[in-house]
């Protein structure tokens, strides 16, 4: 007589589970799923993610280029999935246009600040310029020591 196989589980009581396993396993459906998503969340917590990065603030350029080089080691070493990795990507890229536009603006802000000094000493060489000719005009040979 062929002897039948029985579920490997033993109950919390100590008694075994007595239903049939599926085929060529040693558990029956039911706990083959749970011992399955034990493992599985056993693994999830075990396998560091993205709470596990430690990322600095994205504050300049360096950090964020640092920041790239974590995530793509932890892309290419499979510790970080591709969606969370793009999300990480994405903020790393706003972060950056954030950096670029702030720099162009202080760019602008400073070459606009140099065309207003560099018009006002014009101003300043044309005014001198038409007093020396006034003085000249009038028969004087140079300016006073004073106005320069």
């Amino acid at each position: 007589m062929k002897s039948v196989k029985h579920c490997r589980h033993v109950k919390e009581d100590g008694i075994a589970c007595g239903s049939p396993p599926l085929s060529g396993e040693s558990y029956c459906h039911f706990h083959l799923r749970y011992k399955g998503r034990r493992l599985r969340t056993w693994r999830a917590r075990r396998t560091p993610g993205v709470k596990d990065m430690r990322l600095p603030p994205p504050d300049d350029f360096h950090a964020i280029l640092f920041s790239l080089n974590k995530v793509a080691q932890a892309l290419a070493s499979g510790r970080l999935g591709p969606h969370e990795a793009g999300k990480i990507l994405r903020q790393l890229d706003r972060a950056g246009a954030r950096l670029r536009g702030e720099i162009l603006s202080r760019a602008e802000s400073a070459q606009e600040a140099t065309l207003e000094a560099s018009e006002r000493d014009c101003t300043w060489i044309q005014n001198l310029a038409n007093q020396e000719l006034m003085y000249k005009s009038r028969g004087m040979k140079n300016l006073p020591r004073n106005f320069a």
